[in-house]
């Protein structure tokens, strides 16, 4: 292989770390792109990965949103996930979780966020610096989340770290690593047990609405949830939850510190926030890879991609498109623009997407009201191991 041979190989830490030069090639060079090595396909460019996230019945979900999960059994809970299904049974399920997820519910929860980042940050006013991720973003949204399905408290960082497990992956290697399995079963029996609670003492919160509600089953007719599908669809909610928020916030502490005119921006105008957010969303997408798998014959751009094919839909590389984004590779907090696929789109939008933007918006607040600046040497920022979700796992900044 030569130094410009084109490869993009998403169990490389170095081309995690920095995808972008990589992925303008492939948009530029190979929009279909097939690395023979691991048996997969990938999109790139923004219209590619759009339309195809509005084609499921093309592009499946049925075998794992990870291109290395496809072809490979999906373990029970993972396979009640309705990340893991198309529509018909995808939509029965999801409006099942959206009459429990009701914007009242997320509405409730602003203030919590805000005592909760008052809680982490206040102590560490007047300090030199502080590890951001370990100090804040990767202990927020767990407690958000465990708030919204009423996790006990003294289980949260148990739920962090069986969330951090699962998705972490071992350089050059495909699969899910042996603390990654194990993570898996213990989470499995732990959402057992909590549903065995809720059914033997309901009461009036997120999970007990779930069990009680009932699925219009396209094979079988209506009927009340199963705990196996209600244990994945509270996992999926649960680790969903605490990756993407805790990556987007780490991201924000790194943009913002590279980017000190767009943080003043937000210092002077708070107002800005909530497109600041859309924007963080599109530069440095939190989930950047979705996998997968076509159902038929696909032919775009001159290549055949063949029926049973992983694909990879880079939305981390549509965020960056110039064929979508003016000057793609400045962030800037005024940006207008009419979507972005960082939370998904079609069927598999994000239900979570109005309670990550909430976090999103009061934890870069909060921030900014205590530490108007910081500064962040990027070599001292090191991301999660992993091929789905990407973002810092620690982030020192001195104030």
């Amino acid at each position: 292989m030569t130094d410009d041979t084109l490869c993009w190989d998403p169990y490389n830490a170095a081309q995690r770390r920095n995808p972008y030069e990589v992925w303008r090639r492939l948009r530029d060079e190979a929009p279909v792109y097939h690395n023979e090595e691991f048996g997969f396909y990938a999109l790139s460019r923004f219209e590619d990965v759009y339309a195809a996230s509005l084609d499921p019945a093309r592009f499946s979900s049925t075998g794992g949103t990870a291109i290395d999960m496809i072809g490979k059994p999906l373990d029970p809970m993972a396979a009640n996930m309705m990340i893991h299904m198309d529509p018909p049974r995808h939509d029965a399920f999801r409006k099942v979780v959206a009459r429990a997820y009701t914007p009242r519910r997320i509405a409730d929860l602003e203030q919590r966020i805000r005592d909760l980042c008052a809680e982490y940050l206040d102590p560490l006013v007047g300090s030199g610096g502080f590890d951001y991720v370990h100090e804040f973003t990767m202990r927020l949204p767990v407690m958000v989340i465990s708030s919204l399905l009423g996790f006990p408290e003294e289980d949260h960082d148990q739920l962090r770290e069986w969330s951090d497990l699962q998705v972490s992956r071992d350089e050059g290697r495909t699969g899910a690593t042996e603390a990654a399995r194990q993570a898996m079963i213990e989470q499995f029996q732990y959402m057992a047990a909590f549903v065995a609670e809720k059914r033997a003492r309901p009461d009036d919160g997120f999970v007990s609405a779930l069990l009680g509600a009932e699925v219009d089953d396209p094979d079988r007719g209506p009927r009340p949830l199963e705990d196996i599908e209600a244990m994945g669809m509270i996992g999926l909610i649960s680790s969903a939850g605490n990756e993407t928020v805790a990556r987007l916030l780490g991201w924000a502490a790194v943009v913002l510190a590279a980017n000190p005119g767009e943080r003043a921006k937000l210092v002077a105008d708070p107002s800005l926030l909530p497109n600041a957010v859309e924007e963080l969303l599109r530069y440095e997408a939190p989930s950047p890879t979705q996998g997968r798998v076509t159902l038929t014959d696909v032919e775009l751009h001159g290549v055949t991609i063949p029926a049973g094919s992983p694909v990879a839909m880079l939305t981390g590389s549509a965020g960056r498109d110039p064929r979508k984004y003016p000057d793609p590779d400045r962030f800037d907090v005024e940006r207008r623009f009419d979507r972005h696929l960082s939370l998904g789109y079609g069927a598999h939008y994000c239900l979570g997407a109005a309670l990550a933007r909430m976090e999103g918006r009061v934890g870069i607040e909060e921030t900014l009201r205590r530490f108007p600046t910081w500064e962040v040497d990027p070599e001292a920022v090191t991301l999660v191991e992993t091929n789905t979700v990407r973002g810092p796992a620690s982030c020192p900044i001195t104030l």
